[in-house]
C-alpha cells in the first residue's frame, strides 16, 4: 500500500493520456476537441471513483470477514 502514491500517479497520466488521444480523435477541429477535454477529464476521472467508492463499499459490506 505505501506505493499507492505513485500507482495514482501512473493511473492519472495512462487515463489522461487515453480521454486526450479519443478526444482529438472524435473531434474534427482542435479548437472544440481543447475546449472539451477539462469536461471529458472530469467526467472520466469522476467515473473511476466513483467505480471505485462502489467496489470499496461492496468490499466492505459483503467481503467482511468477523
Amino acid at each position: 500500500m505505501n506505493d499507492l502514491p505513485f500507482h495514482l500517479l501512473l493511473f492519472l497520466v495512462g487515463g489522461s493520456v487515453i480521454v486526450v488521444i479519443s478526444t482529438l480523435f472524435t473531434e474534427t477541429e482542435d479548437k472544440a476537441a481543447l475546449a472539451i477535454l477539462p469536461r471529458r477529464l472530469l467526467y472520466f476521472f469522476a467515473g473511476c471513483a466513483a467505480v471505485a467508492v462502489v467496489m470499496l463499499i461492496l468490499e466492505h459490506t459483503l467481503a467482511s470477514i468477523h
